[in-house]
């Protein structure tokens, strides 16, 4: 029983390092569509322009997303398939660590120390919008640590947009 215990707490561990580390991407679309059907795709401006972020972060995430569909089989046209939209979140997550582990089992004593930090965690969503009767069928969300003074942000917004567009078009079961 204690073995079993010890590796789920490992299990835990293992997977909360990997997803505070990468980027972390779910997806969900309507099972209806079939999204062979469609071929083309154009940005929706005017959604676009209310992201509340810098004009270069829209722009990197706009050629991201542009290389990504085009990647998969998607042309960029004036009378679209698809309307591509996204939107960005942030929050900053703090850490705390409230005691500082003394000794060696079962000797060990936690004594009160106060320390922490905080990151912030972005979350990119990309909707695919049918053109036709302007209903959502697929939406891709990506989360994780952004650092606001990388020196390469166009890697690290394509990195979120590669990863997010991994996931479309979904497979049917």
């Amino acid at each position: 029983m204690k073995k079993n215990t010890s590796l789920k707490i490992i299990l835990f561990t293992f997977t909360f390092i990997i997803q505070s580390c990468g980027i972390y991407v779910q997806y969900d679309y309507d099972s209806d569509v079939n999204f062979d059907n469609y071929s083309s795709y154009s940005f929706y401006q005017p959604d676009i322009d209310e992201v509340e972020i810098s004009d270069l972060d829209k722009k990197r995430i706009l050629k991201s997303l542009d290389i990504g569909l085009k990647s998969k089989g998607l042309e960029r046209s004036n009378s679209p398939d698809l309307l591509v939209t996204f939107e960005t979140k942030s929050k900053e997550r703090v850490y705390v660590n409230n005691y500082l582990p003394y000794g060696w089992y079962p000797f060990a004593y936690r004594y009160p120390y106060s320390s922490g930090y905080s990151r912030i965690q972005g979350t990119l969503y990309v909707n695919l919008i049918d053109s036709k009767n302007q209903q959502l069928v697929w939406q891709g969300k990506g989360v994780g640590v952004l650092n606001e003074y990388s020196n390469n942000r166009d890697k690290m917004i394509n990195e979120f947009v590669v990863k997010i567009l991994e996931k479309y078009p979904p497979i049917s079961d």
